[in-house]
């Protein structure tokens, strides 16, 4: 009975040393991209130029930094191979979802967006921007996952940057006018995705 007892409570210190590596190696990522994105925060103001419509934010942003020239609107490269703004999609509504393989909310949610992605093919773009992963690891991720959004690479994390990206998974969706209605910070749900969906003109 003494032995059952002992080897139970040393399955449970093990359990709990794993569970406790696990949580110290994801609140390491987050910290390091928080760290990350404060660093470049004295930048912002000089370096980077956010055209902003009167009622919300627009889709382009310009930069003037090391690796592109003045005047130059950032680039994100997809797995197709080309570089892509987000302004190669105005006219159409679009909803950008940034996003990471270590999140959990971002996989339980990507399902459901392909889902919208599928139903609206017509309509909607939906851009994916993973943040700061490898190529291979976001390439594995789509292959497994039978996934056909827009993945783009951003090793920099420059987009998360630049619209002040504060968690994963987040989402922005801009109307056809390139006009950002909404930001949701977290999970969506049918609920929320097909709510803010309708206020950039896609739904019922």
């Amino acid at each position: 009975m003494n032995k059952k007892h002992w080897l139970i409570d040393i399955s449970l210190i093990v359990i709990i040393a794993v569970m406790g590596v696990f949580v110290y190696l994801e609140l390491n990522r987050t910290f390091d991209f928080m760290r990350q994105r404060s660093s470049s925060t004295q930048s912002i103001g000089t370096d980077t130029l956010i055209e902003v419509d009167e009622a919300a934010s627009s889709l382009e942003v310009v930069v003037n930094n090391s690796s592109q020239e003045a005047g130059e609107e950032l680039r994100w490269l997809s797995l197709e191979g080309e570089l892509l703004s987000l302004s190669d999609f105005e006219g159409k509504p679009l909803l950008v979802n940034f996003w990471a393989t270590w999140c959990p909310p971002c996989l339980a949610e990507m399902p459901l967006i392909q889902d919208y992605a599928d139903q609206y093919q017509d309509q909607l773009v939906v851009l994916a921007i993973n943040a700061g992963e490898e190529e291979a690891v976001v390439r594995d991720f789509v292959t497994r996952h039978n996934l056909e959004l827009t993945f783009l690479l951003d090793p920099t994390n420059s987009a998360a940057k630049h619209f002040r990206v504060y968690g994963f998974p987040t989402s922005l969706f801009f109307d056809e006018n390139g006009v950002l209605q909404s930001t949701h910070i977290g999970e969506l749900n049918e609920t929320l995705i097909a709510n803010y969906l309708l206020k950039i003109g896609i739904g019922e």
